[in-house]
């Protein structure tokens, strides 16, 4: 009986905690000063209510708690249960000596009292154990002594850990279990990672549990990109947020505001100093405590020439998720205002994904939210149509977009080519959503159009986009799988996937635009039928070629998902390749985020991307992955709208273009941020392949049927076109050196 009430009680406790970890070294959020902000006020409360010990981010508060129950607790089923329990919660809160501690007693126990645990959960314990070593050893070596090769797999000499106590330690944890009858692929996969932080990979892996070189290997040559975060001053401590990549000053720079989850985590703006890095300027712009936020989108909403930014809150809370977004006004005078009261803009429903466009073409931006709606909070998408003014107005229900649904992603485009934007929603646990706008001609209402286009699919996704990957001037859509019932798994379905071995997660689509108004499954032709459990997610030109590529940003809340972000290269609209391993870009903490920009100017994009988890104890430092150049043409337009909306948003580029041989190609782009999770810059990078010659650029503004013809342009600059205007301003820019002086683990 005694043994039964054990058992249940361990596997009650493991099935009830969610695994997270680790000792942090975050730094403490800036000061919060009594700025005149109702949202800040209500930010701040929010950080400071410690009433409702449920709350996600309370671990601290719980194991205190469990520890108290813990002193009076003498049955050993009992002791165990809550020493788990405890130890998961001191993980989750950023302590993990606290968790070693913990959860080593339930094995002293064990051993002392001849308790006999079932084999899965004893299994279970250890495998916790193991990791919680290992997370030690990224703290350690990864975040104190962090440099450019720090967590990207496979692990080179340079991020290879020299304070060795956590790895060994989950090395030879993870060496007993896989000796066990209960041996997993995803403890094989742990092992062979945890050698590889000891330099010890592949040679000192035991045939039978080495997973082989080649698996990690990309499909073609690729250069590798530098990681410059540090050396740059953009390398954020915190955990999973959002990056906004954009000119914020108007200077012609790109610069980063960037977010954290953290209900206690400050937004922060840096701004490009044009010498080599960024300047935290957060305080000066007047942001300081505006804190969390998931996500972020940008747009002129009110077409003053400054571009604005919507701070996106409370995704995955539930009913504890009512917290105010953030509608952020850029005064054009180096600070920002929060105006969401103002604006109309204000609500309290559960959210991280958003997308600007000008639903009725009247000349200003618009805004669609998906919100979390769940069986505990009623959460329904917003639609909020600019009144001209400064102010919006909720139009969902009259416009056939109130959804109830989890949204986790929601993107504009026109796939149908009509001039007016449709919209794509992904959801979690439910089918995706593709509405057509019917226009002028039914007042801009729109009509459901899944079944027809077919792009319903998967049931289970995440991060999503339109795109023009093949370059035939019809908008195709990508959209990643991500199963939350796989959290605790994921890393050994990713396993699996690369070793050829059948898996039951759930792949990305890549729907493929007929252009008549249905959509292709392509997903395995295009080999992106890969295990990806993407979060963060965005899409852009890595080589300078024409086509787009794309980053997956991947992971889960489990501390047992690490698993590379995925890079992959568009081959000519034929097929996508893996360049991870070849381009440096497998890191093994979790992504969000992404934005694709040029950031130093010099003609190629470079990455960001935000990185950490769910929990406090889950931060990392964030990447910036600096392109290494290549020997294609290039150009960039910054559209400026006066009928249609300020940033020309949703506008649609042609470029005809040739070389000297000859030949002729035809490159298509659309004014947009991107992807749904993290913003690319609202400007036209377009890379040209070996056409350096512009012969002509289209463009049909928002609103217009008739594209606006440009001439004498030419490549491998910069120009700003302003809606009906012929006459083009060049402006002729200097690429700068951003700083590259890395660090090593000492």
């Amino acid at each position: 009986m005694k043994n039964n009430s054990l058992y249940i009680a361990t596997i009650l406790a493991f099935c009830l905690c969610a695994l997270s970890c680790s000792q942090n070294e975050k730094g403490k959020s800036e000061t919060i000063v009594n700025l005149p902000s109702e949202i800040k006020n209500e930010l701040k409360a929010i950080a400071e209510d410690k009433s409702n010990v449920d709350l996600w981010h309370l671990n601290a508060v719980r194991a205190k708690a469990i520890e108290k129950q813990i002193e009076k607790t003498t049955d050993p089923g009992q002791k165990i249960s809550l020493l788990f329990k405890v130890g998961m919660e001191w993980l989750n809160a950023g302590d993990y000596e606290k968790s070693i501690k913990r959860i080593n007693e339930i094995l002293d126990l064990v051993n002392t009292q001849n308790l006999r645990l079932p084999s899965e959960a004893n299994y279970a314990i250890k495998e916790v154990l193991g990791v919680v070593y290992l997370r030690k050893g990224e703290i350690e070596n990864c975040i104190k002594n962090h440099n450019e090769f720090s967590c990207i797999m496979p692990i080179q000499r340079e991020g290879q850990h020299t304070l060795r106590n956590g790895s060994e330690n989950a090395l030879k944890i993870f060496r007993e279990l896989l000796l066990s009858q209960n041996s997993t692929i995803q403890t094989k996969w742990l092992y062979n990672l945890t050698h590889m932080t000891l330099g010890s990979y592949p040679e000192g892996v035991e045939p039978q549990f080495l997973i082989e070189e080649s698996v990690f290997k990309s499909e073609i040559e690729f250069p590798r990109f530098k990681e410059i975060g540090m050396s740059t001053g953009v390398a954020v401590n915190d955990i999973s947020g959002s990056v906004v990549m954009e000119d914020f000053n108007n200077d012609l720079y790109l610069d980063l505001i960037v977010s954290s989850y953290g209900l206690d985590d400050q937004l922060r703006y840096f701004q490009n100093n044009k010498k080599g890095g960024f300047d935290d300027l957060t305080e000066s712009a007047g942001l300081t405590g505006l804190l969390s936020g998931l996500n972020m989108v940008q747009a002129d909403y009110d077409n003053d020439g400054w571009v604005d930014v919507l701070v996106l809150r409370g995704a995955w809370l539930g009913k504890d998720g009512k917290h105010p977004n953030s509608l952020l006004k850029n005064n054009g005078d180096g600070t920002f205002s929060d105006v969401t009261k103002k604006s109309g803009l204000y609500s309290k429903l559960p959210t991280q994904t958003a997308s600007w466009a000008d639903f009725n073409n009247d000349g200003w931006i618009d805004l669609f939210i998906g919100n979390e709606h769940s069986n505990n909070i009623k959460a329904p998408s917003q639609l909020y149509q600019n009144n001209g003014d400064g102010t919006f107005t909720e139009v969902a229900a009259s416009k056939n977009v109130s959804i109830n649904g989890f949204i986790k992603g929601c993107v504009w485009g026109d796939y149908n080519n009509d001039g007016y934007p449709d919209l794509y929603i992904s959801m979690i646990n439910n089918y995706n959503l593709l509405f057509e706008n019917s226009g002028p001609i039914n007042n801009y209402t729109f009509t459901n159009k899944t079944k027809e286009s077919k792009t319903n699919e998967p049931n289970m996704s995440f991060p999503c986009w339109f795109f023009d990957y093949n370059q035939d001037g019809w908008e195709d859509i990508f959209v990643s799988g991500f199963d939350f019932t796989q959290f605790e798994t994921a890393a050994g379905e990713v396993a699996k996937n690369l070793l050829g071995m059948p898996t039951q997660a759930v792949m990305p689509k890549l729907y493929k635009n007929n252009g008549d108004g249905s959509f292709e499954d392509v997903t395995e032709e295009m080999n992106v039928n890969k295990v990806l459990f993407t979060m963060g997610c965005n899409f852009g030109d890595l080589d300078n070629d024409g086509y787009p590529d794309f980053y997956a940003a991947t992971g889960t809340p489990d501390f047992r998902a690490l698993i590379p972000n995925k890079m992959f290269l568009n081959g000519e609209g034929k097929t996508f390749y893996d360049v991870t391993t070849q381009g440096g870009f497998g890191h093994l903490q979790k992504g969000h985020g992404v934005s694709f920009g040029d950031l130093d100017c010099d003609g190629d994009q470079d990455i960001y991307n935000v990185l950490g988890g769910s929990y406090d104890g889950d931060n990392f430092r964030n990447a910036l992955f600096l392109n290494p150049g290549n020997n294609n043409h290039w150009i960039k337009l910054k559209l400026v709208g006066t009928k249609s909306n300020r940033s020309a948003i949703g506008a649609r580029i042609k470029i005809n273009a040739s070389n000297l041989k000859g030949n002729k190609r035809t490159f298509y782009q659309r004014v947009n941020s991107g992807g749904s999770f993290g913003a690319n810059p609202l400007l036209i990078e377009q890379g040209l392949d070996e056409f350096d010659i512009i012969n002509e650029i289209e463009i049909i503004w928002p609103g217009e049927q008739e594209p606006q013809i440009i001439n004498n342009i030419s490549s491998n600059s910069y120009y700003i076109i302003t809606e009906g205007n012929s006459k083009l301003i060049n402006k002729p820019i200097e690429s700068i050196t951003l700083n590259q002086d890395g660090k090593h683990h000492h």
